[in-house]
């Protein structure tokens, strides 16, 4: 491949990453502007119909005039009025049209308003009645919820009961400059020109791009990106606190009945998606917060003299990581493409054949692990990143379930022992027929889990292996015991056999040479057999450390975490089942899910350590 090929391929594919990326973010933000556009509505709306009052009643039907001789006349017949449409209707006896007319058009004279709104009576625009009707079929989607039509941001108006639609609220998202740059810009612009620049000048002056000058600038590119996104996102949430408190205020003056001060609780049942609580004199500005151990969006609104209240919200900015799961690999498509351009020039014509056929049958094993394992891993980092660790640390069933999950991994030590002797007593080299013994032991550690506990369950009920004692199961002292005795009897089988591939592994001449010198059977074993299945021994010992923690089934089928109330077996992921799926805290579940791999990843450190000596040494 000629060298400014290369380099203008390499150029290319860095232009088609950076406006992969570019597109990702305009379509964030256009996502979190249709956002703000749709809960301003929704809180305009409910506006509108809070300080509208309803029309007066009807004048009484005139009295008919008495005519000569004092006999009354009777008014002539009037033809029917013509029937109106029922949205008009229904509007009319709700709310008053001049009211409405002036509450509509006032909202564009509100000081500091950003936000571009029509009100509709029935089908007709209020604000500007230059703009285009409504058509009924556009009030009959509304009855289902907002809808997004040309642009505009749609949800309904209805009457004062809250049944039927009466009328709607159109908002029209004006794009805001979302970056700190100068004119607006934000810093995802000036990341695409430099992650171009970059892989261009790189790929035509040396030729390579080992160096990682580019996958730093695509990364850059990723992190612009995002800080782009996350900037819309807090915009979004900025601009309806401060145009929902304009609200609240113009709503703190119309409301009350003169001489009487607008309750709190008027003023929230306007907000529908945020939270009004009394307040202290704040900035103007809006300020993020922490309240609860949670992250809170908070505006300090004067709805009076000296009387203040406090707007929260969910900022929006909390899920704004989650488009890093589209930047990231957007970003980096640059750096895989001139990767396999640079590997197409240097590859022959038929070992990239073999390679594309190999590819072509790992790529659904790789998309499978993508899907099922790698991204909701990744989602759950994220769930944990947004849960109130300080409380999860304050909740005394986190450390129990750890304090449980440690004793329970104490069958460990004894399942190894009886593993090892089982090993040495079904050996060859001790005793011959030893396949039945093998599979006698290894029957319970590859059967169903499921059947295994409840033939267990079936046995504790009987009473408690025939000792004529209570159910083991259903006392706090003896439950965790029961448990790992089922463990020991499942995993006996399986670590068994590890021990008896360690057995054949050492040579015969060790023990032979042992017996020429006298040594007995314990001698061999002490100076011989145990110092050379030591790097066994330890592997058996860390992966049954590993796995104890992360047993499940048994507590689930067996116990459910109890007996209640002390929660005696109660380990860690059955405390991460309850908590995800019982009050649906899923970034609570998620956290302890993280604390959980922190510690297994303690032991799991040595274990590849010594797996890495065994590879070195064999």
């Amino acid at each position: 491949m000629n060298s400014r090929v290369w380099a203008a391929g390499a150029t290319a594919a860095a232009t088609v990453a950076a406006a992969l990326v570019l597109i990702v973010v305009t379509t964030a933000q256009r996502r979190y502007e249709r956002a703000f556009a749709f809960r301003m509505a929704g809180t305009t709306a409910a506006y509108i119909a809070a300080v509208t009052p309803p029309p007066p009643p009807p004048p009484p039907p005139p009295r008919p005039r008495a005519g000569p001789r004092g006999r009354r006349q009777t008014p002539a017949p009037q033809p029917p009025p013509a029937p109106a449409p029922t949205s008009l209707s229904a509007a009319a006896r709700s709310y008053d049209l001049p009211s409405l007319l002036t509450q509509a058009r006032a909202l564009r004279t509100l000081p500091g308003w950003s936000s571009d709104v029509e009100v509709y009576f029935g089908t007709a625009p209020l604000v500007d009645a230059t703009a285009p009707p409504l058509s009924p079929d556009d009030l009959q989607h509304l009855a289902a919820g907002g809808r997004w039509r040309d642009g505009v941001a749609l949800v309904p108006l209805k009457d004062r009961d809250g049944q039927e639609v009466v009328g709607a609220v159109a908002v029209l998202p004006r794009p805001a400059p979302h970056g700190p740059l100068p004119g607006g810009f934000g810093f995802v612009f000036p990341a695409a020109i430099l992650a171009v620049g970059a892989a261009a000048t790189i790929a035509f002056r040396q030729h390579s791009l080992r160096r990682g000058g580019y996958v730093g600038a695509a990364l850059l590119l990723a992190l612009a990106g995002y800080l782009d996104v996350r900037a819309a996102a807090r915009q979004s949430t900025d601009r309806w606190l401060v145009d929902t408190r304009r609200l609240l205020q113009e709503a703190a003056t119309r409301l009350p009945p003169p001489r009487v001060r607008v309750a709190i609780t008027d003023l929230a049942s306007m907000v529908r998606d945020g939270e009004i609580v009394a307040g202290e004199p704040g900035e103007s500005a809006p300020r993020r917060v922490r309240i609860d151990g949670q992250l809170r969006a908070v505006v300090a609104v004067l709805i009076g003299s000296g009387r203040w209240i406090e707007l929260r919200s969910v900022p929006a900015e909390a899920e704004a990581s989650t488009w890093l799961i589209l930047l990231v690999p957007c970003a980096l498509l640059g750096p895989m493409a001139i990767g396999a351009l640079r590997w197409a020039e240097r590859t022959p014509v038929r070992s990239r054949r073999e390679t594309a056929l190999a590819w072509s049958f790992l790529a659904p094993a790789a998309l499978h692990l993508m899907i099922f394992t790698i991204g909701p891993a990744i989602y759950a980092i994220y769930l944990a990143t947004q849960a109130n660790f300080r409380a999860l640390l304050r909740d005394p069933l986190t450390w129990n379930s750890f304090v449980t999950s440690g004793a329970y991994a104490l069958y460990v030590p004894i399942s190894v022992a009886l593993a090892l002797g089982a090993a040495l007593a079904v050996h060859p080299y001790k005793r011959r027929g030893s396949s039945l013994y093998r599979a006698a032991f290894l029957l319970p550690y590859v059967s169903s889990v499921v059947a295994v506990a409840l033939l267990w369950q079936a046995i504790y009920r009987a009473g408690s292996l025939g000792l004529g004692r209570p159910d083991w199961l259903s006392s706090p002292n003896t439950a965790l015991l029961a448990l790992m005795l089922v463990s020991i009897w499942v995993h006996v089988g399986g670590q068994m056999l590890v021990f008896l591939a360690g057995l054949d592994a050492i040579p015969q001449a060790y023990f032979d040479a042992a017996r020429v010198d006298g040594a007995g059977a314990w001698s061999r074993f002490r100076r011989v057999t145990l110092p050379l299945l030591r790097p066994v021994t330890w592997f058996v010992v860390l992966t049954g450390v590993i796995s104890a923690p992360q047993m499940f089934t048994l507590v689930f089928v067996l116990t459910q975490g109890g007996p209640s109330p002390v929660h005696a077996t109660d380990v860690v992921i059955h405390r991460i089942y309850r908590t995800a799926f019982g009050p649906q805290a899923f970034g609570m579940a998620s956290a302890l899910a993280l604390m959980l791999a922190v510690v297994l990843l303690v032991f799991r450190w040595p274990q590849l350590a010594l797996l890495r000596r065994q590879a070195r040494h064999a």
